[in-house]
């Protein structure tokens, strides 16, 4: 295992140690007993998102403990992160929000009319033709999403609204990374197997490619949203609007992120250079946040799974206990 690490501190010896009972139950559990599950709604941009509240069984009106948000990554969503995470950080005494993103998972998607509207000065009810829209990956749109659950989750009664974390993976790592740089409120970050470096990971793409594409749906001439007759990559689900993802780089935030940060990566990735994003986003802020550096043996998907996902979630539940446990 590749390991920087720029902090030896004790307490990280400590922590682990207080918590050995607590991981070696959750590695062999499939159902989390002293956790509360309940299912909720958030609005964003006007469209309903499923979400998932995991809390530890037992608390009282009273009582506040820090949030924790969860973001999937590109066609994750909620249900995955039900059996290895939510519950499992809640038994460690955290609130916990998973979600779904618009048009994915038991979310809504937006919808386009497929007739013109008729002509009104103010909101009224249409019985109207439509085409649902899903399973589009547009990561400006997904930032509002994670930017809706994490209000959510700030405004829930029991939760600590000043004292949150943010965990994403994959595609959702760096939408967390860009939370993490804009919202005080959270206080510290996770970013398993982020690509954070769109310019380097999308650097093929000509920029002049990308402003034709926009073009061409701004007139009309190609789809609102991305669909089956556009490109896309056979390996990842859904339909990228590769114009809008050309624009977005987390990277741009790096010296607006004043947060605590864990990274963890595959030794093996092969979705991208991670040289070009998580080994450069631990060099960038080194010497001036607290941050760690880890990459697992084996591809993207494997630490979803045995031994990588065990262990990594072991060092995500140490840090994340470090840095918001009042």
């Amino acid at each position: 295992m590749f390991n920087i690490n720029d902090q030896t501190k004790p307490l990280m010896s400590l922590l682990l140690f207080c918590m050995t009972l607590t991981f070696s139950s959750l590695s062999a559990a499939t159902n989390i007993k002293d956790v509360v599950h309940e299912e909720v709604t958030i609005w964003s941009q006007g469209v309903r998102l499923a979400a998932d509240i995991y809390k530890p069984k037992g608390l009282t009106a009273t009582q506040k403990l820090p949030g924790i948000l969860l973001v999937p990554g590109w066609g994750g969503s909620k249900e995955n992160l039900k059996k290895n995470y939510g519950p499992h950080f809640a038994e460690l005494g955290f609130i916990v929000l998973a979600f779904d993103y618009k048009s994915w998972g038991q979310s809504d998607g937006p919808i386009v009319p497929t007739d013109s509207l008729p002509h009104s000065e103010e909101a009224a009810k249409l019985d109207i033709n439509v085409t649902h829209i899903r399973k589009v990956v547009e990561p400006f749109s997904m930032l509002a999403d994670v930017r809706a659950a994490l209000y959510y989750l700030g405004g829930e009664p029991q939760v600590m609204p000043n004292n949150l974390g943010i965990w994403g993976t994959s595609l959702g790592a760096g939408l967390a990374m860009v939370m993490a740089a804009s919202d005080d409120r959270i206080k510290v970050l996770v970013d398993q197997m982020g690509p954070v470096n769109y310019v380097h990971n999308l650097r093929e793409m000509p920029i002049a490619m990308a402003r034709k594409i926009e073009t061409l749906t701004a007139r009309g001439i190609l789809p609102p949203y991305p669909d089956a007759t556009m490109a896309k990559n056979p390996a990842l689900k859904g339909y990228p609007n590769w114009a809008a993802m050309k624009r977005f780089n987390p990277m741009h935030y790096v010296d607006q992120l004043n947060v605590p940060t864990l990274i963890i990566d595959a030794e093996n990735e092969t979705l991208f250079d991670r040289s070009q994003n998580g080994v450069l986003l631990h060099k960038s802020i080194k010497g001036r946040l607290e941050t760690k550096y880890i990459a697992y043996p084996g591809g993207h998907y494997d630490l979803y799974k045995g031994d990588n996902q065990k262990a990594a979630f072991k060092e995500t539940a140490v840090w994340l206990v470090k840095y918001l446990k009042p």
